[in-house]
């Protein structure tokens, strides 16, 4: 039976049913602050928006996540517990999954602060410098299950080991964020997208003007081999 109440796992430790460590709210996650660009227009109205004008789109900077936890527990065990914490996710690459939204991770930077404790009550605060993005808990290269898939906002991505005989198209359905993806293969074959052809060679390819957009995405491999394609997709 799961828990009544919202906690969070990260990396490998879920803080309620690990450590027993509550999440005192459920509004850790804010959006991501924009990279808006403006200049004033001296003797006339208004500003001058380039935000989109060097990528031609929004950019993001990180977004900060803070996250408060505390627990009954002995005053003299605490100590214990605020040094397994530090030790765990202090100064620590991160992967931070919420119960309520587990089709997704966060992925960033913690530091662990704020530690107060008084007879039996201690609280502590992890804070996360993550990326703008979350990220699908499964990408391309991963064993898909069914239990997490959600019918409704999910897809199903299975870019692993596809054999290529000739002529392959493989449609990726890409999130908010712009990625190029690792294409791996066995052999030298070529891969067309947007009417224009690339060479892959055997091994790890990374073809810088392939970058998979928001929507419908087709890479066409003409040749014969197997190919993989590590892409994840990331949303705001």
């Amino acid at each position: 039976m799961g828990n009544i109440f919202k906690s969070v796992k990260i990396n490998d430790t879920h803080m309620l049913n690990n450590l027993g460590l509550a999440l005192s709210r459920v509004d850790c996650v804010q959006p991501p602050e924009p990279k808006i660009n403006t200049q004033d227009i001296p003797g006339a109205d208004g500003i001058l928006d380039l935000t989109e004008s060097l990528v031609g789109r929004t950019l993001y900077n990180n977004r900060i996540i803070t996250m408060e936890f505390g627990r009954g527990l002995e005053k003299s065990a605490w100590p214990t517990m605020y040094s397994r914490v530090q030790s765990l996710f202090h100064g620590k690459q991160v992967k931070v999954i919420f119960d309520d939204d587990t089709e997704y991770y966060y992925s960033g930077r913690a530091a662990v602060s704020d530690y107060t404790r008084t007879q039996m009550l201690g609280t502590l605060v992890i804070t996360v410098n993550a990326d703008p993005y979350k990220y699908e808990m499964y990408g391309g290269l991963d064993d898909w299950l069914w239990d997490p898939f959600n019918f409704q906002t999910g897809i199903i991505r299975s870019y692993k080991n596809l054999t290529v005989s000739g002529t392959r198209d493989v449609r990726i359905i890409g999130r908010d964020k712009i990625i190029v993806p690792l294409i791996i293969s066995n052999a030298s074959m070529t891969v067309t997208f947007k009417g224009k052809i690339y060479n892959i060679v055997a091994g790890n390819n990374k073809i810088y003007d392939i970058e998979i957009m928001e929507g419908d995405n087709t890479l066409t491999f003409t040749g014969n081999g197997v190919i993989s394609i590590d892409y994840r997709g990331g949303i705001l």
